[in-house]
């Protein structure tokens, strides 16, 4: 990413990454399970299996399943659109830090998990791996276009901000 972004540093991500089996490290691996739906369940309108939101950290690699139901929303849409699975491929979402780190250069992706239309995909459990990438707790995250556009953060009081905001109520 680092070259693609032509960065002064081509190593500032993988030397911001190195601890990530670690206390000081928030890097998480879920396993995202979508039982089967019952027979007699009611669908309603608009009902979906997972809310929409964008993850938290650099970067997110999902690994699917061959169930559908994931579900982008494009740049400058309003409508999501199904993003189904590909035998063998993972899919990489640019997340919340990623954004801010390179200034909105790379933009974090808008998601849901949908509930599909298919009668026999609601009959059958829905199962991917989710691996959310985060920097080392004590990276300090600074546009590294030099701009200002948001202002110096840890990694680490970045997600407990952004946890703090989802769960206060």
């Amino acid at each position: 990413m680092a070259l693609g972004l032509q960065l002064e540093d081509p190593d500032v991500f993988t030397n911001t990454h190195k601890i990530m089996a670690s206390s000081k490290n928030c890097t998480t691996l879920r396993l995202l399970h979508y039982p089967c739906l019952p027979e007699d369940k009611i669908i309603k309108p608009g009902q979906i299996r997972c809310g929409e939101h964008t993850d938290y950290g650099s970067i997110t690699l999902l690994f699917q399943d061959n169930m559908p139901g994931l579900e982008v929303l494009p740049l400058g849409c309003s409508e999501y659109v199904p993003a189904p699975p590909l035998p063998g491929a993972i899919v990489v979402n640019v997340a919340d830090l990623m954004q801010r780190w390179t200034g909105d250069r790379l933009k974090s992706t808008r998601h849901r998990v949908s509930i599909p239309s298919e009668e026999c995909h609601r009959r059958v459990p829905r199962r991917s791996l989710a691996f959310f990438v985060h920097p080392d707790d004590d990276t300090v995250i600074e546009c590294l276009d030099g701009s200002q556009k948001y202002p110096p953060i840890t990694a680490y009081d970045y997600l407990w901000q952004r946890l703090k905001a989802t769960y206060e109520y």
